[in-house]
């Protein structure tokens, strides 16, 4: 059905659409989950897919999360559109997407994924879920990277960032979203170190119970994300 809909858009930037509706699940699988151009097109540059990204988020079908580069109260002011992670709007319809229809006839999938024991990148299927309920909220959707040219590699990685929405006391939230049992908050915590005069609370959503660690994060199960 929604393939449907984007055959019936303008013919000038449908295949564009279409292109990046058909790879979000790839895109999401990957390490950064960021859209890759690259990957669909040579020499492809962000100003030419402008009006596909905002067809996506418009309609809904998407959650665009862009990279915000100073982490603010003000994150829209800081965003960089030319990084962008596109979450899938309905966390069904991103299983629907990434798997064939026989797999999902077939009950055992849903268990598999319960039971932890795919060896797809769980963790794309988790945070598309933590992207869907903080969109729900009506927060638009951020995230932060800090590239180490020493060490070539991102020495800092916050999947997500939200703001209070004070009018008095302006705070921002960085939030970390952790799949697996045994997990690292060392990018968030010198995320912490960097902005902390800048933060009111730090999160990691995780699939355990409430708890607090160093008195600084607040870690969370997910069905508790509604709450933020």
């Amino acid at each position: 059905m929604y393939k449907n809909d984007i055959s019936k858009i303008d013919n000038f930037y449908q295949s564009r659409v279409s292109s990046i509706f058909d790879q979000i699940p790839a895109f999401l699988s990957k390490h950064e989950k960021r859209v890759r151009l690259s990957n669909i097109q040579m020499n492809s540059t962000f100003p030419m897919y402008e009006e596909t990204f905002y067809w996506l988020g418009d309609s809904m079908v998407c959650n665009e999360c862009f990279s915000c580069n100073d982490p603010n109260v003000g994150l829209s002011i800081n965003e960089d559109r030319t990084s962008v992670k596109c979450y899938m709007g309905d966390t069904g319809l991103l299983i629907s997407h990434a798997f064939t229809e026989k797999e999902i006839a077939d009950d055992q999938l849903y268990k598999q994924i319960l039971n932890d024991n795919l060896s797809i990148n769980e963790g794309m299927l988790f945070e598309n879920i933590v992207a869907q309920a903080l969109a729900c909220n009506g927060y638009p959707l951020y995230f932060y990277t800090e590239y180490n040219k020493e060490k070539k590699r991102n020495d800092i990685e916050i999947d997500f960032i939200i703001s209070n929405k004070s009018k008095t006391r302006l705070k921002i939230y960085p939030i970390e979203v952790k799949s697996s049992k045994k997990y690292s908050t060392k990018s968030l915590e010198r995320f912490i170190d960097k902005y902390s005069s800048r933060i009111d609370k730090a999160y990691v959503i995780h699939t355990k119970n409430l708890s607090i660690k160093d008195n600084k994060i607040i870690c969370i199960p997910v069905y508790m994300t509604m709450c933020l």
